[in-house]
Parts: structure tokens; C-alpha cells; sequence
């Protein structure tokens, strides 16, 4: 699949997680787990183990400050709602299906592919006249110095780094050229962005309306 689609797909999930009724947002949450567990296990759960505080508190708020019924095993004084406890594990199941979305993304392109698609998606901004070769060379070479800072034996990143990066990627943009060379669209990758742009335009229409 080429990049640009993959980032655009991407986009997707991410649009159809904020439209689809609650029924299906779990259906989606589900598929994308399974498959982003299946590609990097650990990985993926590492991840999501950093986010496990992110994930109590935003239930912990929805929990007990959405009105509704309280739950009767708690004290009225501080009691959570059922409504609350369910929006507050569909906001939870909204984020599993970004975090394993982009997972999936990652897992299943390289750097040099992503920031190809990212250009591709960006190329419209030049007729505002924003410098998108420039803005892709910067992030490209800013990934690529995080990362070789990541492998380092005992790493701990602190606020000096900051003026690290920005001194090495300058030397970086001044010695390196980067080349990026962009595969061609099949017939599936064109039948794809015809199928999401439809797909988005119908769910927006569809949300108008309903």
C-alpha cells in the first residue's frame, strides 16, 4: 500500500472514532487492538502501559462529573454515574483505536515512506505558499537524531538535549541531502482514496442531517 494512503486511512479511523455510534466505536476499537497486538505485541502494550494514568484519570473525571444516575454501591456524596463510567470507557476505547492506529502505521512503514506521505498530504499547503520540501527535510532529520539519541545506552533525556538537537540538526541540514522517491499508486491505492474521500463526505453529510 503506498504511504499516502496509509496516512489518509489513518485520518480515517481517526475521523470515523469521533461519528460512529458507540456500538461500532468498539467494534473498531477491537479490530485495530487485535491487529496492532498481532503485529508488535510488546511494543504496542509498552505503549499502552505509558498511557495507563492518562487512561484512569480520564475516566475517573467522566465517572464522577457527568450527571445521571449514581451508582448505588457508592455514597450519593461522591458516587460515579453509569453515564458517566460509559463515556468515560468510550473516550478510553477512542484513544486505544489512535494509539493502535498509528501503531499500525509505523509498524508497517518506514521512516523515509512516512515522510513521503506526509509530503504528498502537504503538497496542497505550497499554494499558500508554505515550504513543504523544508518542513519535510526538518522532521525527517529531527526523527532521525531522536532516534539515534533513543539507542543510547542510559539515555535520559533532559532540557539540554533541546539545544543539542537544534545545533545538530542544523549541521545535519547543511551536510545531508535527502532524497525521496515515491512508488507509484495502483489500482487498489486509487480505489482506496476514492473510497475514503466518499466515505468521509458521507459521514459528514450523514452527521449534518441526522
Amino acid at each position: 500500500m503506498h504511504p499516502f494512503v496509509k496516512i489518509l486511512s489513518f485520518i480515517m479511523l481517526l475521523l470515523l472514532s469521533n461519528l460512529l455510534s458507540t456500538q461500532m466505536i468498539w467494534l473498531l476499537c477491537i479490530l485495530v487492538t487485535v491487529f496492532a497486538l498481532k503485529l508488535q505485541f510488546n511494543k504496542f502494550l509498552r505503549v499502552v502501559k505509558r498511557m495507563r494514568w492518562l487512561f484512569i484519570s480520564i475516566f475517573i473525571i467522566y465517572a464522577f462529573d457527568t450527571p445521571g444516575e449514581y451508582i448505588h454501591y457508592f455514597s450519593n456524596s461522591y458516587a460515579p454515574t453509569f453515564e458517566g463510567c460509559r463515556l468515560g470507557a468510550l473516550q478510553i476505547a477512542k484513544l486505544l483505536i489512535a494509539l493502535a492506529s498509528i501503531n499500525i502505521l509505523f509498524a508497517t512503514s518506514s521512516k523515509e515512506h512516512l515522510m513521503l506521505g506526509l509530503y504528498l498530504l502537504l503538497s496542497p499547503l505550497k499554494l499558500l505558499g508554505l515550504n513543504i520540501e523544508r518542513f519535510t527535510a526538518r522532521l525527517f532529520l529531527t526523527l532521525d537524531y531522536v532516534e539515534e539519541l533513543a539507542v543510547k545506552e542510559k539515555f535520559k533525556f533532559n532540557f539540554t538535549q533541546l539545544d543539542a538537537l537544534h545545533s545538530a540538526h542544523d549541521h545535519l541540514h547543511e551536510q545531508r541531502v535527502i532524497t525521496l522517491q515515491s512508488p507509484s499508486f495502483n489500482f487498489y491505492d486509487k480505489l482506496l482514496i476514492i473510497s475514503i474521500i466518499f466515505s468521509a463526505l458521507a459521514l459528514a453529510v450523514f452527521k449534518v442531517f441526522s
